[in-house]
């Protein structure tokens, strides 16, 4: 295209030459016209120089063309295939202490005392009970709702999109459709959107960023794996209600010193709980704003011993600081303090985290108090071989739950998890676990273990 404007520019220029020579020399033309005056004919090296300019003309890109072909856009997400089965207590993690036989000293206190973990019997990723029981003087939104039978469930459809919108600014989305029987002539299904934010990338290392949006919180590592095609296993945690909610504000990250040291820093609407937990509160209620933080050591063990080729020990502490979740006011503090540890290699990873936490509630604005003591777990994944994987994790909860004098749960609870994963390739995974549940601290223990699968398939 371009040669040819060229070649029709030089085939113009030329005929107007001729035709003007030739009428100057006794009207070798006479059927054209007399011509007007004209700018005289450019030499060869003007008529060079419009050439040039017309072939820059041509190379240069429309800018409305050119901001809609340097946008890239990658797509990436799975879908979460479940079968569970629960065993014992109809799937429900809590029994009622009936006449405060179990403790008598709450007599009075409470309308109602519960014992045992709400969230106990997760079934997958989501961390969603196989049932949550009928306890009094609540409606909830029971997503699984199994009432103590097996059965099959889409758990999620994740989808995720990272806009490149320029060198240095990423923007990134993480949707959730999940899937669930409704009632009364409603649908249950929902859409859950757990990630929206823009990174913009300070520094050319790519090392520091700042986030803006609904991003990952900034407390201890299980984060990092919550979704169905990063965890090695099925089920979160036992403390992972109090670490892996998305936070909505503003954040920034930095690794320094070759990555040794991980410094991050936010300032967000809601605590690190999960949506699902009493306490989550994406839009504030309050002027006041929650501090997070961390700062980790990360060693590269491998460049240290060379026998230990790409093995890497992270230990970070974190803390969160701020006005409860769902509260009308500043008055009441909710905080958290942790500290983590993970050592990986090519084949298995060591994990464990400890938190403790308080906030004093408020009954009048329905915000739940909660005495969290040491609480953590301790996880180790181990690939066996490239195509089969294991899971060993033991963790401890023990909370006080309460809203004003309505009620109260009272946890003392232990778990322990054992799955196994088959990966048939990167993009399909087949894993299980099982989950025993038990009690501790005068609780008589009762039976609300759960077998879950997962078939995570990736793209």
């Amino acid at each position: 295209m371009r040669s040819a404007a060229v070649a029709v520019l030089v085939s113009l220029l030329s005929c107007s030459a001729l035709a003007s020579a030739q009428d100057d020399d006794g009207g070798l033309a006479p059927s054209l016209p007399p011509l007007e005056e004209e700018e005289p004919t450019p030499d060869l090296e003007e008529l060079l120089g419009r050439i040039e300019d017309l072939e820059d003309r041509l190379d240069a890109p429309d800018p409305a063309t050119y901001a809609i072909r340097s946008i890239e856009v990658d797509l990436s997400g799975y879908v979460d295939f479940g079968f569970f089965a629960p065993f014992g207590n109809g799937g429900v993690g809590w029994v009622q202490d009936f006449g405060n036989v179990a403790f008598p000293e709450y007599a009075g206190q409470y309308g109602w005392v519960f014992l045992g973990d709400i969230l106990a019997t997760a079934v997958n990723s989501r961390g969603e009970a196989a049932d949550l029981g009928d306890a009094p003087g609540v409606d909830r939104f029971d997503s699984i709702d199994s009432r103590g039978a097996p059965g099959f469930a889409v758990n999620e459809f994740n989808l995720r999109a990272d806009v490149d919108l320029g060198d240095s600014v990423v923007l990134r989305t993480s949707v959730n459709f999940v899937p669930r029987t409704g009632s009364e002539f409603s649908l249950g299904d929902f859409v859950d959107m757990d990630i929206a934010e823009m990174e913009w990338i300070l520094t050319d290392d790519g090392g520091t960023s700042i986030f803006v949006g609904k991003s990952l919180p900034t407390f201890g590592i299980e984060y990092k794996v919550r979704k169905s095609d990063q965890r090695a296993g099925i089920t979160p945690s036992l403390v992972a209600r109090y670490t892996s909610g998305s936070q909505l504000g503003l954040k920034i990250r930095s690794k320094l010193f070759d990555d040794w040291v991980i410094l991050a820093a936010s300032v967000t609407n809601n605590s690190p709980t999960t949506e699902q937990f009493h306490f989550y509160d994406e839009i504030d209620s309050n002027i006041g704003k929650t501090l997070n933080g961390r700062a980790a050591l990360n060693v590269p063990v491998g460049r240290i011993f060379s026998f230990a080729e790409g093995h890497t020990l992270e230990v970070g502490v974190s803390g969160t600081y701020g006005p409860q979740d769902r509260a009308l006011d500043n008055d009441g503090i909710m905080s958290f303090i942790g500290v983590d540890l993970e050592y990986r290699t090519t084949t298995f990873a060591l994990r464990g985290q400890w938190i403790r936490g308080s906030a004093p509630g408020n009954a009048e604005d329905g915000v739940w108090m909660l005495d969290l003591n040491d609480s953590g777990y301790v996880e180790l994944d181990w690939l066996v071989l490239p195509y089969l994987g294991v899971l060993v994790r033991g963790g401890l909860r023990d909370a006080f739950v309460a809203l004003g004098t309505e009620r109260a749960y009272l946890t003392k609870n232990y778990r322990i998890t054992g799955g196994l994963r088959v990966v048939f390739n990167p993009q399909i995974t087949l894993k299980a676990e099982y989950l025993h549940n038990g009690e501790y601290g005068g609780i008589a223990s009762f039976t609300d273990d759960v077998f879950t699968s997962s078939l995570v398939l990736k793209f």
